[in-house]
């Protein structure tokens, strides 16, 4: 059971590493100058051009997206997370939501293999000599198991809820803003008369 332990936590680091460094490099950061950011012959005011086009990538990524229309539907987008969890995130330009994600999820999985493991461990020891306090440990275990599971559900639910609700209101701002401007301007407008009197 131990090595099983040992195994879940070196995956479990390995994906909050991995996440982290997909969220952490931007990839217009490092090829937005000529050569490269990395490359030696980058000039510090390209750098700067670089860092300054690039604080915005997503929003650049987003117009173009919308001005295409090629936004997959929300609830295809909720399908496919559903499948392969964080993609949402991934694809609604929010990645920094995903070593949340797979945080909580990896750590309500840990511990439930853990209650797993040291319930069946009592259950084993019950069935040897049938002691109360073996009983009581192992009905204490196996609801800690089963309420690790319940927030593990309850965890990767809320990931494809959340990407469904971040693909609906993707485009929530540019909406906001034209029907702003739509109503600030008004559709008749009325000729204005200006009275002067000198004396």
């Amino acid at each position: 059971m131990t090595e099983l332990h040992t195994r879940i936590r070196r995956l479990s680091a390995a994906l909050l590493l991995a996440s982290a460094l997909c969220m952490a490099i931007p990839s217009g950061a490092v090829l937005g100058a000529s050569g490269g950011m990395l490359s030696a012959s980058a000039a510090s005011s390209e750098v700067r051009e670089s860092l300054a086009a690039s604080s915005e990538p997503a929003t650049a990524d987003r117009q173009v997206e919308l001005e295409n229309g090629n936004r997959l539907a929300p609830w295809k987008v909720a399908a496919i997370s559903a499948v392969l969890p964080g993609y949402g995130q991934v694809y609604n330009h929010a990645a920094w939501k995903l070593p949340i994600y797979y945080g909580l999820m990896t750590w309500f999985a840990k511990n439930a293999i853990d209650d797993n493991g040291k319930y069946l461990d009592y259950r084993s020891q019950y069935l040897a000599d049938h002691s109360s306090a073996a009983a009581a440990s192992r009905d204490d275990y196996r609801k800690k198991r089963n309420t690790q599971i319940v927030w593990l559900c309850i965890a990767y639910v809320a990931g494809i809820v959340d990407a469904y609700v971040d693909t609906q209101l993707y485009d929530f701002d540019r909406i906001i803003d034209e029907k702003v401007g739509a109503s600030g301007a008004p559709a008749d407008p009325a000729p204005l008369v200006s009275v002067s009197m000198k004396f």
